[in-house]
């Protein structure tokens, strides 16, 4: 049994341990009793640090660019809790509890999406695309770097809103008394080249490493869940880790004689974006490994977002199928036909007879 005070009115809570959710490197979160919409995050080793940068989080939310919508962006800390002893000693906070949404893997990657969500089509992705650059923008423009990109972080819901979590490990500024709390974690896959192999403890991030992250969910939600690094290498021996491309700058969508990698066979073509998406993300992932500050700024991504949704146009054949007007041809009834009847657009009709969880027809083995 944990027993915490709250800041904001003194109140005393015990938290049990048939109340505990998760699990973590560095902390517990708890259900809270009596208030089922508030989670309390406490951790295992609190620290002054720690402590002040929630003081400064608590006083400085960002706003919310869907609270319109009645959705919580981001699952930001509402109150804090101290020890309840004769130390007064912040331990943990309370949060709101983000409900009814998903891990953004889920709706990308091509299985999962159609086992969770079939009718989630390519205008919702796009959409989702939009709402998650317009959170991480407004984060920046709070004076906040989330450091820690990755898709572990980011839910979203049917409607295509987006939460992130785990906000505690953002980097914050402490512009009263000019301390800067840094992000002290990091995914390789989603960390743009200069920061590769550093230690983040030592690292003050910039915007302009958050703008990577992003440009690599961004592919990942447009490019059924492919990583933009990945790809088939043209050399022989062992080809290097995604983590020694994003280093080198080997981006597979460009035609330039010194990567030696191209698009993996089974990959959707980079030409299924709308052009202009296709120029961000070339600017993102190859112009910017020479030079970051030429990474897409975020409104130049909502523009281009915002311009591809309104130039997708509807397959005769299947209206799951949505595909930029500057395509002939319908790339998702090309791909179906490629992955032997397997369809990441199923149709209305398919989910309703269930064909969408059927294995696809083995192709005949010779004799």
């Amino acid at each position: 049994m944990v027993r915490l005070r709250r800041q904001s009115h003194g109140q005393i809570l015990q938290l049990s341990d048939e109340r505990v959710l998760a699990v973590g490197g560095e902390a517990r979160i708890f259900e809270v009793p009596g208030e089922p919409e508030v989670l309390a995050k406490i951790y295992h080793q609190p620290s002054p640090e720690r402590a002040a940068k929630l003081r400064v989080m608590l006083a400085h939310p960002p706003l919310d660019p869907m609270a319109a919508q009645n959705h919580r962006s981001f699952a930001w800390p509402a109150d804090l809790l101290y020890a309840d002893g004769p130390h007064d000693r912040i331990v943990g906070f309370l949060m709101p509890r983000i409900t009814g949404l998903r891990r953004i893997i889920d709706f990308f990657n091509p299985k999962t999406r159609r086992q969770n969500c079939p009718c989630f089509n390519y205008f919702y992705l796009h959409r989702t695309a939009y709402n998650l650059a317009a959170s991480v923008r407004a984060l920046h423009e709070g004076g906040y770097v989330l450091g820690d990109v990755n898709e572990s972080n980011i839910l979203v819901s049917d409607r295509t809103l987006v939460s992130l979590v785990d906000t505690d490990s953002f980097q914050v500024w402490d512009a009263q008394n000019g301390v800067l709390y840094r992000c002290r974690v990091g995914k390789p896959e989603f960390t743009p080249p200069e920061l590769q192999g550093k230690n983040f403890a030592q690292v003050d991030r910039q915007p302009a490493h958050d703008l990577y992250g992003l440009g690599v969910l961004l592919f990942e939600l447009l490019m059924e869940g492919s990583h933009p690094f990945a790809g088939a290498y043209l050399r022989s021996g062992e080809p290097p880790t995604i983590e020694q491309r994003i280093r080198h700058g080997f981006f597979p969508h460009v035609r330039f004689p010194k990567v030696p990698f191209k698009p993996a066979p089974a990959s959707v073509p980079f030409e299924v974006l709308h052009p202009p998406l296709q120029h961000l993300f070339v600017r993102c992932f190859f112009d910017g490994h020479r030079d970051p500050s030429l990474r897409p700024e975020i409104q130049s991504w909502l523009w281009a977002l915002e311009e591809a949704e309104k130039h997708l146009v509807t397959c005769w054949v299947n209206d799951q199928h949505l595909y930029s007007d500057h395509l002939a041809t319908c790339p998702w009834c090309e791909r179906t036909q490629r992955l032997g009847g397997r369809d990441p657009f199923p149709s209305l009709e398919a989910v309703q007879r269930g064909e969408h969880l059927r294995p696809p027809p083995r192709a005949p083995r010779s004799p």
